[in-house]
């Protein structure tokens, strides 16, 4: 188990005793309090001491025809509801690569085993201690009931190298919270606050896990896994969202990728605009995940992580012969935030060292496919109900199941670009929303554009095929290329732009005559540049249908286009960077607006910020506030309209030493003329 120094933290723990996670040690030095050995076959020594992770001793197994290290709880009483997570840490020895079986058994009958590697991608490493993190409930073991026993078996009938186990612990709700910066300098986390696991097992990739409360008080996780190792289920490399977490209907539900190749979220999709000059070295539209990267913690606070994907994505298709490959830099950054529903998605693609109209590609990115409504395998999945997106109109299927029959329309005015699916038989959603108005970024691509303002009732979208658009001109690709056997179980989503956006020194944006559009296209020839870097951010939303919550995101960055802010003390930030690997000045609109980080932004004098937030029309709901140019630690009073809020309650700060920024969620609704911010260090 992660252990916190005692001298750093021993006045937090007795003042917050409380709050601490439950805790139930199973093996430390010794077996824990109620606990005995009933381990079977010999081979096992509990006193070993070489390697020990931590402490005197650790326990040593010799593999040998099922031999087993058993701890048996001897006055039983043991619930995966009271104690939903086992935590252990495993050495290879010398080899490595043991294949090994977590058994659970209650009353001398097994109730739940699965194969260890689950938890700990690759199985045991060679001269590494590593951390597996089993939570019980949850698939492959999925036990949410009694247990008195836990066996650690060697899953062979020949002999396995020595394996050491040590740290062993049962855990009630919560976990063991890592933050970089030395706790950003003000001691442990609050009660409540952004817990983060490093390196779990997950779709045999390593991962990242993320627990915060939402906007409602209740939990989410988000499980990210890392880019840098070998390849998990469906080949992906990672460098995506793996597993999501909400609750819907009093119960947890569990978002995890599919099996297939698509399975993930997140990562980047480019379709070449020709492929006459391609080197035939690759897939034109290769899938994001199956090449390799990097990953950097870039902010782990309080209440607010970063986590930052990088790579270079191949392209081998060019406008013009000789064909040539170049590989994009890409970085991705995943913003999550204590009070804040939706994790928010950032991209920087550069092109800086392709030369200029070499390229002419789209943008797909987010990319990917999970099982959105929950369901425990792909087969079990709902089919999909309907689709939904906004470009400069908004379009909706309005028959469900969705097929390629289905009946729609694409007449409402839109301003702010998204994407959506959800499930009819469960109430399911994913969808996509952008920071910006299309205006201020363009969005959705391709020809579809002579079908604005128009109905399925008077119009066919692909005449002499089929009643919906043309499964090539939507503006955003999800459903479109599944919908040939009928409706699907597949929710795949993606996002969309023209072709040129990467690479070309001007490209025709959406709503350019060129595409179509006839009197609902833009007024003369629109363009924007597609070199040298292209930044885009959007908001990975999930939840119930009923309650519309991509909805609900798209009427909050509306409600931003009216926002006035103003300070007497500090000042209304009015540039940042265009990108989250673009330093190129970005003028805010509206000024204090980061487009990038989702933030309204700041500038402290002398570490003090007295500020309005005015909204003309709608409510910002929970909003995050960044304040720049902050070296004091945790403010010493955060007021509201004159009322001090308390902190870790009414507020989430997170100071950001390394960037001299203080992050803020509001734990409030600000809607009206008057929202007077006051901090002070």
């Amino acid at each position: 188990m992660s252990r916190i120094p005692r001298a750093a933290c021993a006045l937090f723990f007795l003042a917050q005793a409380a709050a601490a996670p439950a805790q139930q040690v199973v093996y430390e030095d010794a077996l824990g309090p109620g606990f005995e050995d009933w381990s079977y076959g010999g081979g096992s020594d509990f006193a070993n001491t070489t390697p020990v992770h931590a402490g005197t001793y650790s326990i040593a197994l010799s593999g040998n025809a099922y031999n087993a290290v058993s701890f048996h709880h001897a006055s039983g009483g043991l619930s995966a509801t009271t104690w939903p997570t086992l935590k252990l840490w495993v050495h290879g020895g010398s080899g490595g690569g043991q294949q090994l079986q977590l058994i659970l058994q209650n009353e001398g009958e097994v109730v739940a085993q699965a194969a260890l590697s689950a938890y700990l991608a690759g199985g045991p490493s060679a001269a590494t201690w590593r951390e597996a993190t089993v939570m019980l409930a949850q698939p492959p073991l999925s036990w949410s009931g009694a247990f008195d026993r836990i066996d650690i078996q060697s899953d062979a009938a020949a002999t396995q190298p020595t394996v050491y186990l040590d740290d062993i612990a049962l855990f009630g709700a919560g976990g063991d919270a890592i933050f970089a910066d030395g706790f950003e300098g003000d001691g442990p986390p609050p009660p409540g606050g952004l817990v983060i696991e490093r390196d779990v097992a997950i779709d045999g990739l390593t991962g990242d896990r993320f627990g915060w409360r939402d906007a409602t008080g209740r939990p989410r996780v988000a499980v990210l896994a890392h880019n840098d190792g070998g390849a998990g289920n469906g080949g992906s490399r990672g460098g995506e969202l793996r597993e999501f977490r909400y609750e819907a209907g009093g119960a947890t539900r569990v978002v995890r990728a599919t099996t297939d190749g698509f399975g993930g979220f997140g990562y980047v999709v480019s379709h070449a605009g020709d492929e006459s000059h391609c080197t035939g070295g690759g897939d034109s539209s290769s899938l994001g995940h199956f090449t390799g990267g990097s990953f950097e913690r870039v902010f782990e606070g309080r209440h607010h992580a970063i986590l930052r994907f990088t790579q270079a994505y191949p392209r081998y298709c060019t406008t013009a012969a000789p064909a040539q490959q170049y590989n994009l830099p890409v970085t991705i950054d995943w913003v999550v935030s204590s009070g804040r529903d939706d994790p928010l998605w950032s991209i920087t693609y550069d092109l800086s060292g392709v030369p200029v109209d070499r390229l002419a590609d789209d943008s797909r990115a987010p990319y990917g496919q999970l099982r959105i409504d929950g369901a425990a395998s792909d087969a079990t999945r709902a089919q999909i109900a309907g689709v939904a997106w906004g470009d400069y109109y908004r379009f909706a299927s309005t028959t469900s199941p969705v097929t390629l029959g289905s009946a729609w329309n694409w007449n409402q005015a839109n301003t702010i670009p998204f994407v959506k699916l959800w499930t009819g038989s469960v109430d399911a959603t994913m969808g996509l929303v952008q920071t910006q108005t299309i205006a201020q970024q363009d969005a959705g691509g391709y020809w579809g554009q002579d079908l604005w303002m128009t109905s399925s009732a008077t119009t066919s979208g692909c005449p002499g095929n089929y009643l919906m658009p043309c499964d090539y001109n939507w503006p955003y690709q999800s459903i479109n290329y599944n919908l040939y056997g009928g409706a699907t179980q597949d929710a795949r989503l993606a996002w969309g732009t023209n072709f040129g956006f990467l690479g070309q020194q001007q490209y025709r944006v959406r709503g350019n005559a060129w595409y179509g559009g006839g009197a609902f296209a833009l007024p003369g020839d629109p363009v924007a540049p597609g070199w040298p870097k292209k930044s885009y951010s959007l908001w990975i939303v999930l939840g119930t249908h009923s309650s519309d919550p991509v909805g609900a995101r798209v009427a909050e960055v509306d409600a931003l286009q009216s926002l006035a802010l103003t300070a007497t003390i500090g000042a209304v930030a009015t540039q940042g960077p265009a990108g989250v690997a673009d330093a190129t000045p970005y003028t805010y609109a509206p000024a204090g607006w980061d487009r990038v980080r989702g933030a309204l932004t700041f500038d402290a004098s002398t570490n003090r910020l007295d500020a309005n937030i005015a909204i003309g029309t709608g409510t910002l709901r929970h909003p995050l506030l960044v304040v720049r140019g902050w070296s004091a630690g945790l403010p010493a009073t955060l007021k509201l309209g004159g009322a001090t809020l308390v902190q870790d309650v009414d507020y989430f700060p997170s100071p950001r030493a390394a960037a001299g920024e203080l992050w803020i969620t509001l734990n409030r609704d600000l809607a009206g003329a008057v929202n007077r911010i006051e901090i002070q260090p």
